[in-house]
């Protein structure tokens, strides 16, 4: 929201025309774009009546658009992310992924299209107790984290003294937390937003200083012909407006509280 940034209009614009790849050139002569997602995690990717929704789902139509080519989901999950990128089993993973060392290992980002950061969500009612890092790092605080993801990652590295207990999914996590099988969640600032809209009695501080910035990108093979011709693409979304209107689409469709 106020601190929520998307990508600069004033990147640098290429055209995507002048950009010939290998995997670029596979795509169209299969006709189809592998695009991999996890479908839990608002407003990135999610299931709606049962049908793909989000601000990465918005954009993928179009980038598979532009392509000239049909748009094909695969169903990955936070922790066969990499394992599904090593076995060339999509072309670009667009799922709200955030940017870290050890997908960077694997595979290339696209320049960064959203800045975040991570947070705390919790009980409305008890939301305040954990707005920095020696709150919540505490013997008597308990952390639910969904395996393999970068939240989950995160609570490891610097979580010494909270009690971490590990929820099966990120779909059903909220409710877990809702009903109180942990204090609070370390996520995303952008997915607390979209989740407490869900859950009434989860809340984030709007006010709390992020506890690390993170930036989301999409990941794809280590092709960078693949790279520089998607970040033109993004860079020319952002610069006509349609990033911005996409983000603003999704966010206040996730993100209202009736």
């Amino acid at each position: 929201m106020r601190r929520r940034r998307f990508l600069s209009a004033g990147a640098a614009l290429l055209s995507p025309r002048i950009a010939a790849a290998s995997l670029l050139d596979d795509v169209r002569a299969r006709g189809r774009l592998r695009v991999a997602s996890t479908f839990d995690y608002r407003p990135f990717a999610y299931r709606a009546d049962g049908q793909p929704a989000g601000l990465d789902v918005d954009l993928a139509h179009d980038l598979a658009a532009s392509l000239g080519v049909a748009l094909g989901w695969v169903e990955t999950t936070w922790s066969t992310l990499l394992d599904d990128l090593r076995a060339d089993r999509f072309d670009i993973a667009m799922s709200g992924v955030s940017v870290t060392p050890a997908r960077a290992a694997v595979g290339l980002f696209t320049m960064p299209y959203l800045h975040t950061g991570k947070t705390a969500l919790a009980r409305c009612d008890r939301v305040a107790q954990f707005r920095a890092l020696a709150a919540i790092d505490r013997d008597d605080v308990t952390v639910i984290v969904n395996p393999g993801g970068s939240n989950e990652a995160w609570a490891r590295a610097h979580l010494v003294h909270a009690r971490i207990v590990v929820h099966a999914d990120n779909v059903s996590i909220f409710t877990a937390l809702e009903r109180g099988d942990a204090d609070l969640m370390i996520t995303d600032a952008i997915e607390g937003e979209s989740e407490q809209a869900n859950h009434r009695a989860l809340c984030i501080d709007p006010s709390a200083p992020y506890l690390e910035p993170v930036d989301k990108a999409w990941l794809l093979p280590n092709d960078l012909d693949l790279k520089r011709w998607l970040d033109a693409w993004l860079a020319a979304r952002a610069a006509d407006g349609t990033l911005a209107a996409a983000i603003a689409r999704n966010t206040a469709a996730t993100s209202r509280r009736d």
